[in-house]
C-alpha cells in the first residue's frame, strides 16, 4: 500500500476542510464589488460606466492568459506553497482595494484588483490539484475514498456561498458603517483568515509521510536526474562538456516545466476544445436573466432582480450531490446531453413563452446545479497524471473565461441588433449553442466507450476496479494517451479564441 492510501480519512477530512476554504477570501472580495457599482461611481472621482468596466473585469483578462501559466508552474513547484503565495497576493490586493476605498482613488482601486487577480485566478487551479491528490481514487486505495465529484461539487458550492456572503451583506455594512468601504475592508480581514487557514493546511500536509505529499514535477526532475535519465527516460550524454553552466540548468528546467504540458491526454483536449463557447452561454443567461425577465414579462426591476436569484440558491445543496451520483453511478455524459436539452427548455421558456418566470428560473436553477460539474470531475480522469493536472486545469480555465468573454459581447451586440432591444434573438443563439452541446454529450459518451476506456461512464468503484484488472500502461491506451498534434491543435485554436476574447473586449470598450 503506497504511503497515500494509507493516510486515514481523518487527516483527508482536515485537509479538505482547509483547502476548501482557500478561495474564502477573493470569492467575498469579488463579489462585495458588483453591489457597489452605482456607490463607487458617486464617491470615487473620475469613475465612469466604462472606468468601473475596467476594474470589475481586470481579473477575466487576466484569467484568459495567466491559468495557463500558473497551472505549468504548480505542476513543477507543487500546490502546496504556491497556494500560499497565491494567499499573500489576494491579501495584499484587498488591502490595497480597501486603501482605493478609503481614499476613493481610481487608480488604487484598478491596482488592487490586478493584484488580487494574480493570486484568486491561480489559488483554484492550486485547489483542484489538492482535490485530485486526496480524493482520486487509485487502484491501490480505498474505493470508498474516492469522492472526487462530491469534493469537487462541494467546491462549486462552497465558492457560491462565499459569492452570496460577500454580495449580500456589501451595502448594507456601507449604510449601517457610514463608510461605503468598509466590505473591502471585511474582504481583506477573510483573506487574511485565509491565508492563515492555508498555512495550517501546509503544517498539515508536512505532518504527513514524505510519500503521502502531494508529488511536484520538480521532485520528478531530480530523481531522473539524480539517475542520469532525460525527461524521456532514455539516458543522458556524459560525454559533451558545452551545456555545462547556466545555459544547461535552464535548458533542463524549460524541459521539464513543459513536460506538464506536453503530456496531457488527447481526450483533454477534444473535451477542452469542444466545449469553448458553452461556458457562455450560461454566463450570457444568468448576467442578464434580470433585464430578460423584466422585459418579457413587464414586471419591476425589483421583482425581475429577486425572481432572477433564486437560481443561485438550488445549486448550493444539489451541486455536491449531482457530484456524489457520479462518483456512486458515474454516466458524467449523459448528464451532459440531458442539462443542455433541459436549458434548451429554460431558453424557449423564459424568450419564447408566458409561463410565469419562476418556471424557467427554477428549472434553470436545476440546470445550473449540474452544469460545470460533470466537465470538471472528468479533468482527473482524462488527466490521471498528477504531474499535469495543474495545466490542464488551468488550460480549462484560460478557454472557459476567453470563450465566455467572446460570447457575452456577443450577446450584448446581438441584443443591440434586434429592433426593440428584446432577448428574442438573444435567446436563439443560446439555444443554438446548448441545442449542439446535446450533440456533443452523446458524442463524448460514444468516444468515451469507444477511445477512453469508459472512464466517464464508470462509478469510481467500478474504474478503480478496471484499473486494478487492466494494470500499468491502460491510461496511455487511445485517447488517454498524450498525441502532440492533438495539443499543437488545442493551442493554436486556444490562442487564436484568447486574441479573439482580447480584440472583441478591447473593441467594443472602446465603443462604449
Amino acid at each position: 500500500m503506497n504511503g497515500l492510501a494509507a493516510v486515514s480519512w481523518k487527516w483527508k477530512l482536515a485537509a479538505l476542510l482547509c483547502v476548501i476554504f482557500l478561495s474564502m477570501g477573493s470569492n467575498f472580495c469579488g463579489a462585495s464589488l458588483a453591489p457597489l457599482k452605482s456607490t463607487i461611481r458617486a464617491e470615487v472621482p473620475g469613475v465612469t460606466n466604462a472606468r468601473y468596466g475596467a476594474i470589475s473585469s481586470s481579473a477575466s483578462l487576466i484569467n484568459a492568459v495567466l491559468p495557463i501559466l500558473s497551472g505549468i508552474i504548480i505542476d513543477y513547484y507543487g500546490p502546496t506553497y504556491a497556494s500560499v503565495i497565491c494567499s499573500i497576493f489576494i491579501l495584499l490586493g484587498s488591502i490595497v482595494v480597501g486603501v482605493g476605498g478609503q481614499k476613493a482613488s481610481f487608480g488604487i482601486l484598478l491596482a488592487g484588483e490586478i493584484i488580487m487577480g494574480f493570486g484568486s485566478t491561480s489559488i483554484e487551479t492550486a485547489q483542484s490539484k489538492l482535490y485530485t491528490h486526496w480524493f482520486r481514487g487509485t487502484k491501490d486505495g480505498n474505493a470508498s475514498m474516492a469522492l472526487m465529484g462530491f469534493v469537487f461539487g462541494l467546491d462549486i458550492a462552497m465558492g457560491r456561498v462565499f459569492n452570496l456572503m460577500g454580495g449580500q451583506t456589501a451595502v448594507p455594512i456601507g449604510e449601517n458603517t457610514g463608510r461605503w468601504y468598509f466590505s473591502f475592508w471585511l474582504g481583506a480581514i477573510m483573506t487574511a483568515i485565509t491565508l492563515v487557514i492555508n498555512i495550517l493546511y501546509v503544517c498539515i500536509e508536512k505532518a504527513m509521510p514524505a510519500t503521502a505529499q502531494v508529488p511536484t514535477g520538480r521532485q520528478v526532475a531530480r530523481a531522473r536526474e539524480a539517475r542520469g535519465l532525460n525527461r524521456d527516460g532514455s539516458e543522458r550524454s556524459t560525454s559533451g562538456k558545452s551545456d555545462a553552466g547556466v545555459v544547461s540548468f535552464v535548458r533542463t528546467r524549460l524541459v521539464y516545466l513543459s513536460q506538464s504540458f506536453w503530456t496531457i491526454p488527447a481526450g483533454f483536449w477534444l473535451v477542452a476544445l469542444s466545449q469553448l463557447l458553452q461556458a457562455g452561454a450560461i454566463l450570457g443567461y444568468t448576467s442578464n436573466s434580470a433585464d430578460a425577465i423584466e422585459k418579457t414579462r413587464h414586471t419591476t426591476r425589483l421583482t425581475a432582480g429577486y425572481t432572477s436569484s433564486l437560481s443561485q440558491i438550488m445549486p448550493i445543496v444539489l451541486t455536491p450531490l449531482v457530484g456524489l451520483g457520479f462518483d456512486r453511478f458515474g454516466r458524467r455524459m449523459h448528464v451532459v446531453a440531458a442539462i443542455a436539452a433541459l436549458w434548451v427548455v429554460v431558453f424557449a421558456l423564459l424568450a419564447y413563452s408566458s409561463v410565469h418566470p419562476l418556471v424557467p428560473v427554477l428549472l434553470g436553477s436545476f440546470a445550473l446545479s449540474a452544469n460545470a460539474i460533470p466537465f470538471i470531475a472528468a479533468i482527473p480522469l482524462l488527466v490521471p497524471n498528477q504531474a499535469s493536472i495543474g495545466t490542464a486545469f488551468g488550460i480549462w480555465k484560460a478557454f472557459n473565461s476567453a470563450g465566455s468573454t467572446i460570447v457575452d459581447i456577443s450577446v450584448g451586440a446581438i441584443q443591440d441588433g434586434t429592433p426593440d432591444g428584446g432577448y428574442s434573438r438573444v435567446f436563439a443563439f443560446l439555444i443554438a449553442l446548448k441545442a449542439v452541446d446535446i450533440l456533443f454529450g452523446c458524442f463524448y459518451h460514444y468516444i468515451d466507450r469507444r477511445y477512453l476506456s469508459s472512464v466517464l461512464f464508470l462509478s469510481e468503484r467500478k474504474r478503480i476496479e478496471q484499473e486494478r484488472q487492466q494494470g500499468e500502461g491502460h491510461e496511455k491506451q487511445g485517447l488517454l494517451a498524450a498525441k502532440k498534434s492533438w495539443t499543437i491543435a488545442g493551442m493554436t485554436i486556444g490562442c487564436a479564441l484568447i486574441s479573439t476574447a482580447y480584440v472583441l473586449y478591447i473593441v467594443y470598450s472602446y465603443q462604449a
